[in-house]
């Protein structure tokens, strides 16, 4: 297992966390994930959490949206070419890269909305922590251009 510092630097600027997936014998799916998360986040409701969902206009790819007052991030499970070619191009970029993460052709995508204020450091962490919790994920930080998690 290698795990690696994570820097969160999402003050003026979204930050989007990828979570490589190895094949599994309990798959994931846009459905189970947004049951997971929505489980997952269930305590945050009492703070003012609302669960949306939307679909990318060009795929109509479903995604889950999780909305605090004054915040928000998405959640999106992939699967397909798009997500091999990036997990090629995350390869040859990183140093010491796992190789597993050649054969990984999904990927759950967190995109998280600014947080000039800082205030919604926890949620973030939490976030991170429920994919550090799937078997085998390999966790990828786009702003750091580094493997934060991996098995």
């Amino acid at each position: 297992m290698c795990v690696r510092n994570i820097r969160y630097d999402g003050g003026d600027i979204m930050s989007v966390i990828h979570a490589y997936l190895a094949k599994s014998s309990n798959p994931y799916s846009y459905e189970r994930l947004a049951s997971e998360l929505s489980a997952y986040f269930d305590f945050e409701t009492k703070n003012g959490l609302e669960f949306g969902e939307s679909a990318n206009p060009f795929t109509k790819q479903k995604y889950l949206i999780l909305r605090w007052p004054g915040w928000n991030f998405s959640a999106h499970f992939e699967t397909g070419h798009n997500v091999a070619t990036d997990a090629n191009y995350v390869a040859s970029v990183t140093m010491d890269c796992p190789p597993e993460i050649k054969d990984c052709a999904e990927r759950i995508r967190f995109v998280f909305s600014p947080d000039k204020g800082r205030d919604f450091t926890d949620h973030i962490i939490w976030a991170i922590d429920y994919l550090v919790a799937i078997p085998g994920a390999i966790i990828f930080s786009e702003s750091q251009e580094a493997i934060i998690h991996c098995w």
